[in-house]
């Protein structure tokens, strides 16, 4: 009586990599003895640009060369539409699981197309219970589900337990797309580990961070993401694990050959311009102020729109290895690589600033100086220990009751922000807008003192 169970989550740009997508599929197909199952835990069909090009085709070749099983829901699938996520849910050869997010009629989501709340398998003799959930702000944070009503997920999980007990397995494994606290309380996976009673919990949603532990008696997994790494759970009547990078993996030669050809189909080696000054892309540049990427994304939007002011949401913008050298159409829509158009509203002078002054004041526990804005076309001075600004001008102005101000920003943003404004026109899709920017301007941002914070006690850490 002994198995294992390959778990991996949130492969996202993994795909437009043939190297590291290749490095992966190996990796897996590695440590996947017999008997043994493969399990994903969500944003394993988007965002990438190949998986944008494709309409999520592009993922079934990895599904199919891992021969995964069983999958459940990530925020992030739901990116590019729900036709294309039910698209390759029924194309894909694993069984997708989610019990907490339903459509607007309450029905279960994606119930015809075959998704089911929890199951059952057997293996070596052992009877395994399966459940997926998915994160209560999947709705909140990606514009095409937000029609879904998205459920607790402990409530869930345990409803599961009731429904998979009564039919007698032998241990009970979540797939939880939920990550570490960042959302006021809402969706921490050391919460589902605390308040439910599975054995194993196999975790995703946030990248970088893997981890293996016990937590109130059910093992706790968690993958780095974005195809750097798997971990291998084993079974013998107790739980181990081991997380195994691909790093060092030989690639999966015809996997490697499939994503150049598809990158090649689908436009994506196209070169847009070179950059000499490499462009960080790491969490501290997205979130702890003014930063070169930022400056790059909000002039366009800027430039664009011919607005007095532009504005980007730091969570809004992937991190990723550095732009350097020669920058590819794939590595500028990996920047911002969401179906979400580019919008320009009208703000008073005080609606501007309720706004900005919302990018220092949303608050990550783990995190309590993140700052969550870029800016074009103003300069801000953010003071951390009253949470106010001191300083605000546009151009080189400061504000005007008088004015009022037009702003570019991706319009998920209208419903983030604490103002009531409207869209009134837009300038198309994020990185379209950010792709003929580059074109026209090439791609060499810099720090010009747009974003000073002040009394910040510490740099966040990634």
């Amino acid at each position: 009586m002994s198995f294992s169970i390959v778990q991996f989550a949130d492969l996202e740009f993994a795909y437009d990599d043939p190297e590291q997508i290749a490095r992966f599929v190996g990796t897996v197909q590695a440590h996947s003895d017999d008997p043994s199952l493969v399990v994903g835990v969500g944003d394993n069909v988007a965002p990438s640009a190949i998986s944008l090009c494709t309409e999520g085709a592009a993922v079934q070749p990895v599904f199919e060369a891992c021969t995964v099983a069983f999958d459940t829901l990530g925020n992030h699938d739901f990116d590019y539409g729900i036709e294309t996520l039910t698209t390759a849910i029924v194309e894909a050869p694993q069984q997708f699981l989610c019990a907490n997010v339903f459509d607007a009629d309450g029905d279960r989501f994606g119930a015809q197309s075959g998704v089911l709340p929890w199951t059952t398998t057997e293996i070596d003799g052992v009877r395994l219970g399966i459940v997926g959930v998915a994160h209560p702000l999947t709705a909140a944070k990606s514009p095409p589900a937000a029609d879904l009503t998205v459920t607790d997920p402990i409530e869930a999980v345990n409803e599961a337990i009731d429904a998979l007990e009564d039919s007698g397995v032998d241990e009970i494994v979540c797939l939880a797309h939920l990550g570490d606290e960042e959302n006021h309380g809402q969706g921490e996976v050391d919460d589902l580990a605390e308040q439910t009673d599975v054995d194993v919990i196999c975790d995703g949603h946030t990248h970088g961070q893997p981890r293996i532990e016990q937590i109130n008696g059910s093992l706790l997994c968690r993958t780095a993401g974005t195809g750097s790494d798997v971990n291998v759970l084993s079974y013998d009547g107790k739980w181990n694990a081991e997380r195994i990078p691909c790093g060092g993996r030989a690639p999966a030669t015809a996997i490697e050959r499939t994503y150049h050809q598809l990158r090649t189909e689908c436009g994506l080696t196209e070169v847009v311009d070179t950059v000499e000054n490499p462009i960080e892309r790491s969490l501290e540049t997205l979130f702890f102020g003014e930063s070169r990427l930022g400056n790059f994304v909000t002039d366009a939007y800027r430039w664009n729109g011919s607005t007095a002011v532009a504005l980007q949401h730091s969570p809004g913008m992937r991190p990723g290895a550095a732009l350097d050298g020669e920058i590819t159409v794939a590595e500028l829509i990996g920047v911002v690589p969401f179906d979400t158009a580019v919008v320009v509203a009208t703000m008073t002078d005080e609606q501007l600033r309720e706004v900005l002054t919302f990018g220092g004041e949303v608050h990550i526990p783990e995190h309590p100086e993140y700052w969550f804005l870029h800016v074009s076309g103003a300069a801000v001075t953010f003071d951390f220990a009253d949470r106010e600004i001191a300083e605000l001008s546009v151009g080189d102005k400061p504000v005007d009751p008088a004015e009022q101000y037009t702003v570019a920003m991706p319009a998920n943003c209208l419903e983030w922000f604490p103002v009531d404004v409207s869209a009134e026109r837009s300038l198309g899709l994020q990185y379209e807008v950010v792709m003929e920017y580059a074109r026209a301007c090439g791609i060499d941002p810099s720090i010009d003192e747009r974003l000073t914070i002040v009394n910040r006690k510490s740099t966040p850490s990634a």
